[in-house]
Protein backbone atom coordinates (compact mmCIF):
# COMPACT_ATOMS: atom_id res chain seq x y z
CA UNK A 1 0.00 0.00 0.00
CA UNK A 2 2.89 2.30 0.89
CA UNK A 3 4.60 1.55 -2.45
CA UNK A 4 1.39 2.30 -4.29
CA UNK A 5 1.07 5.68 -2.56
CA UNK A 6 4.71 6.54 -3.40
CA UNK A 7 4.11 5.62 -7.05
CA UNK A 8 1.02 7.81 -7.17
CA UNK A 9 2.97 10.69 -5.59
CA UNK A 10 5.80 10.32 -8.11
CA UNK A 11 3.32 10.27 -11.00
CA UNK A 12 1.72 13.46 -9.72
CA UNK A 13 5.15 15.09 -9.39
CA UNK A 14 6.21 14.05 -12.92
CA UNK A 15 2.88 15.21 -14.35
CA UNK A 16 3.32 18.54 -12.63
CA UNK A 17 6.85 18.94 -13.97
CA UNK A 18 5.77 18.09 -17.51
CA UNK A 19 2.84 20.49 -17.49
CA UNK A 20 4.86 23.32 -15.92
CA UNK A 21 6.45 25.07 -18.88
CA UNK A 22 6.75 28.41 -20.64
CA UNK A 23 4.80 29.00 -23.86
CA UNK A 24 5.36 31.94 -26.21
CA UNK A 25 2.32 33.05 -28.19
CA UNK A 26 2.48 35.85 -30.77
CA UNK A 27 -0.49 37.96 -31.81
CA UNK A 28 0.78 37.74 -35.40
CA UNK A 29 3.86 36.21 -37.01
CA UNK A 30 3.94 38.83 -39.78
CA UNK A 31 4.18 42.62 -39.93
CA UNK A 32 3.43 44.47 -43.17
CA UNK A 33 4.84 47.99 -43.51
CA UNK A 34 2.94 48.65 -46.77
CA UNK A 35 4.58 50.88 -49.38
CA UNK A 36 7.44 53.21 -48.47
CA UNK A 37 10.10 55.30 -50.22
CA UNK A 38 13.62 53.86 -50.27
CA UNK A 39 15.77 55.26 -47.48
CA UNK A 40 13.00 55.46 -44.90
CA UNK A 41 13.42 53.77 -41.50
CA UNK A 42 10.28 51.87 -40.47
CA UNK A 43 9.32 51.02 -36.87
CA UNK A 44 7.43 47.74 -36.47
CA UNK A 45 6.50 45.58 -33.50
CA UNK A 46 5.56 41.97 -32.72
CA UNK A 47 3.40 41.47 -29.61
CA UNK A 48 3.52 38.22 -27.65
CA UNK A 49 2.33 36.65 -24.39
CA UNK A 50 3.67 34.00 -22.06
CA UNK A 51 0.77 31.55 -22.30
CA UNK A 52 2.51 28.98 -20.07
CA UNK A 53 2.78 28.56 -16.33
CA UNK A 54 6.54 29.03 -15.99
CA UNK A 55 8.76 32.05 -16.58
CA UNK A 56 9.42 32.64 -20.29
CA UNK A 57 13.03 33.42 -21.19
CA UNK A 58 13.86 35.05 -24.53
CA UNK A 59 17.30 33.68 -25.33
CA UNK A 60 18.13 35.32 -28.63
CA UNK A 61 16.69 37.36 -31.52
CA UNK A 62 18.42 37.08 -34.89
CA UNK A 63 17.69 38.73 -38.24
CA UNK A 64 18.53 37.40 -41.70
CA UNK A 65 20.08 40.77 -42.58
CA UNK A 66 21.49 43.88 -40.94
CA UNK A 67 18.54 45.86 -42.31
CA UNK A 68 16.22 44.71 -39.51
CA UNK A 69 17.27 45.30 -35.91
CA UNK A 70 15.26 44.08 -32.91
CA UNK A 71 15.77 44.96 -29.24
CA UNK A 72 14.09 43.86 -26.01
CA UNK A 73 13.85 45.86 -22.79
CA UNK A 74 13.92 42.62 -20.80
CA UNK A 75 14.20 38.88 -21.44
CA UNK A 76 12.10 37.28 -18.66
CA UNK A 77 8.29 37.22 -18.65
CA UNK A 78 6.01 35.80 -15.96
CA UNK A 79 3.04 33.55 -16.81
CA UNK A 80 0.34 35.64 -18.48
CA UNK A 81 2.68 38.60 -18.97
CA UNK A 82 2.72 40.31 -22.35
CA UNK A 83 5.69 41.73 -24.22
CA UNK A 84 6.67 43.48 -27.44
CA UNK A 85 9.58 42.97 -29.80
CA UNK A 86 10.25 46.33 -31.51
CA UNK A 87 11.94 46.13 -34.93
CA UNK A 88 13.53 48.82 -37.06
CA UNK A 89 13.74 48.18 -40.83
CA UNK A 90 16.29 50.22 -42.79
CA UNK A 91 15.09 50.37 -46.39
CA UNK A 92 18.08 52.14 -47.97
CA UNK A 93 19.32 50.18 -51.00
CA UNK A 94 16.15 48.09 -51.36
CA UNK A 95 13.63 48.19 -54.17
CA UNK A 96 10.46 46.26 -54.88
CA UNK A 97 8.90 43.54 -52.73
CA UNK A 98 10.84 42.90 -49.52
CA UNK A 99 10.43 39.93 -47.15
CA UNK A 100 12.79 39.56 -44.19
CA UNK A 101 12.82 37.01 -41.37
CA UNK A 102 13.54 37.36 -37.66
CA UNK A 103 14.07 34.25 -35.51
CA UNK A 104 13.18 34.35 -31.81
CA UNK A 105 14.73 31.67 -29.56
CA UNK A 106 13.15 30.99 -26.13
CA UNK A 107 12.80 28.31 -23.46
CA UNK A 108 9.39 27.26 -24.83
CA UNK A 109 9.92 23.46 -25.27
CA UNK A 110 7.13 23.26 -27.81
CA UNK A 111 8.41 26.13 -29.96
CA UNK A 112 12.07 26.81 -29.11
CA UNK A 113 12.41 28.81 -32.34
CA UNK A 114 9.73 31.08 -33.83
CA UNK A 115 10.22 32.81 -37.18
CA UNK A 116 8.68 36.24 -37.66
CA UNK A 117 8.38 37.97 -41.02
CA UNK A 118 8.30 41.61 -41.98
CA UNK A 119 7.26 42.54 -45.50
CA UNK A 120 6.29 45.41 -47.76
CA UNK A 121 7.11 47.30 -50.96
CA UNK A 122 10.03 49.72 -51.27
CA UNK A 123 9.71 52.36 -53.99
CA UNK A 124 12.87 53.84 -55.48
CA UNK A 125 11.90 57.26 -56.82
CA UNK A 126 15.33 58.79 -57.26
CA UNK A 127 18.30 56.94 -58.73
CA UNK A 128 21.06 57.14 -61.32
CA UNK A 129 20.93 55.03 -64.48
CA UNK A 130 23.71 54.45 -66.99
CA UNK A 131 23.66 53.84 -70.75
CA UNK A 132 26.84 53.38 -72.80
CA UNK A 133 26.66 53.80 -76.57
CA UNK A 134 27.90 51.89 -78.44
CA UNK A 135 27.99 48.92 -76.08
CA UNK A 136 30.36 47.08 -78.44
CA UNK A 137 33.39 48.42 -80.34
CA UNK A 138 35.09 46.94 -83.40
CA UNK A 139 38.57 47.97 -84.59
CA UNK A 140 39.21 46.68 -88.13
CA UNK A 141 42.58 46.11 -89.84
CA UNK A 142 44.83 47.88 -87.35
CA UNK A 143 48.52 47.65 -88.37
CA UNK A 144 50.75 46.06 -85.76
CA UNK A 145 52.46 48.63 -83.55
CA UNK A 146 49.96 51.39 -84.34
CA UNK A 147 46.90 52.67 -82.52
CA UNK A 148 43.36 53.71 -83.26
CA UNK A 149 40.58 55.52 -81.41
CA UNK A 150 36.82 55.30 -81.22
CA UNK A 151 34.37 57.56 -79.44
CA UNK A 152 31.55 56.55 -77.14
CA UNK A 153 28.94 58.29 -75.00
CA UNK A 154 27.77 57.72 -71.41
CA UNK A 155 24.21 58.89 -70.67
CA UNK A 156 22.45 59.26 -67.34
CA UNK A 157 18.76 58.48 -67.84
CA UNK A 158 18.04 58.58 -64.10
CA UNK A 159 17.02 61.32 -61.68
CA UNK A 160 20.20 61.55 -59.56
CA UNK A 161 23.79 62.40 -60.61
CA UNK A 162 25.71 59.47 -62.07
CA UNK A 163 29.25 58.97 -60.76
CA UNK A 164 31.91 56.82 -62.40
CA UNK A 165 33.57 54.94 -59.54
CA UNK A 166 36.00 52.59 -61.29
CA UNK A 167 37.21 51.77 -64.79
CA UNK A 168 38.76 48.35 -65.45
CA UNK A 169 40.59 47.44 -68.68
CA UNK A 170 43.57 45.61 -70.13
CA UNK A 171 46.87 47.16 -71.33
CA UNK A 172 45.80 47.18 -74.99
CA UNK A 173 43.03 49.72 -74.45
CA UNK A 174 43.03 53.10 -72.76
CA UNK A 175 39.76 54.99 -72.09
CA UNK A 176 39.50 58.76 -71.61
CA UNK A 177 36.44 60.58 -70.27
CA UNK A 178 35.39 64.21 -70.48
CA UNK A 179 34.37 64.00 -66.81
CA UNK A 180 33.66 61.65 -63.91
CA UNK A 181 30.03 62.55 -63.22
CA UNK A 182 26.89 63.03 -65.31
CA UNK A 183 23.82 65.00 -64.27
CA UNK A 184 20.28 63.66 -64.74
CA UNK A 185 19.37 63.64 -68.44
CA UNK A 186 22.92 64.59 -69.45
CA UNK A 187 25.80 62.78 -71.13
CA UNK A 188 29.58 62.81 -71.26
CA UNK A 189 31.83 61.81 -74.12
CA UNK A 190 34.63 59.29 -74.04
CA UNK A 191 37.45 58.06 -76.27
CA UNK A 192 38.85 54.55 -76.34
CA UNK A 193 42.40 54.18 -77.65
CA UNK A 194 43.42 50.73 -78.89
CA UNK A 195 47.11 49.83 -79.25
CA UNK A 196 47.88 46.93 -81.61
CA UNK A 197 50.43 44.80 -79.75
CA UNK A 198 50.18 41.43 -81.47
CA UNK A 199 48.81 40.23 -84.85
CA UNK A 200 45.54 38.40 -85.23
CA UNK A 201 42.01 38.74 -83.85
CA UNK A 202 41.75 40.28 -80.42
CA UNK A 203 38.98 40.49 -77.79
CA UNK A 204 39.00 42.43 -74.53
CA UNK A 205 36.52 44.24 -72.29
CA UNK A 206 36.07 47.73 -70.92
CA UNK A 207 34.31 47.64 -67.53
CA UNK A 208 32.75 50.77 -66.05
CA UNK A 209 31.53 50.70 -62.45
CA UNK A 210 29.19 53.48 -61.30
CA UNK A 211 26.54 54.31 -58.70
CA UNK A 212 23.75 53.34 -61.12
CA UNK A 213 20.95 51.48 -59.37
CA UNK A 214 20.17 48.47 -61.54
CA UNK A 215 23.38 48.11 -63.55
CA UNK A 216 26.29 49.31 -61.48
CA UNK A 217 28.80 47.47 -63.71
CA UNK A 218 28.63 48.00 -67.49
CA UNK A 219 30.77 45.76 -69.72
CA UNK A 220 31.70 46.93 -73.23
CA UNK A 221 33.12 44.29 -75.57
CA UNK A 222 36.08 45.41 -77.70
CA UNK A 223 37.06 43.46 -80.83
CA UNK A 224 40.04 44.15 -83.08
CA UNK A 225 41.83 42.68 -86.06
CA UNK A 226 45.57 43.41 -86.05
CA UNK A 227 47.57 42.99 -89.25
CA UNK A 228 51.35 42.54 -89.46
CA UNK A 229 52.56 44.74 -92.39
CA UNK A 230 55.62 42.54 -92.98
CA UNK A 231 53.90 39.16 -93.15
CA UNK A 232 50.33 40.24 -93.84
CA UNK A 233 49.28 38.02 -90.95
CA UNK A 234 45.84 38.71 -89.51
CA UNK A 235 44.94 35.39 -87.92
Amino acid sequence: MKRFAIAIFLMIMVTGLVSAQAAIKFQSLTADFGEIDSGKVVDLKFEFENAGNEILEIKNIQSTCGCAVAHLEKKSYNPGEKGTIPVKFYSRGYQGRVIKAITVASNDPGKPYVQLRLMGNVIMKNFARIEVSPNRMQFEEIPLGTGSEQRFVIRNTGTLPLRIIEVIHGPEISPHFSGKSVGPGEELSGKLHFQAMSPGPFVTYLKIRSNALRQSLVVVKVNATVADPETGEKQ
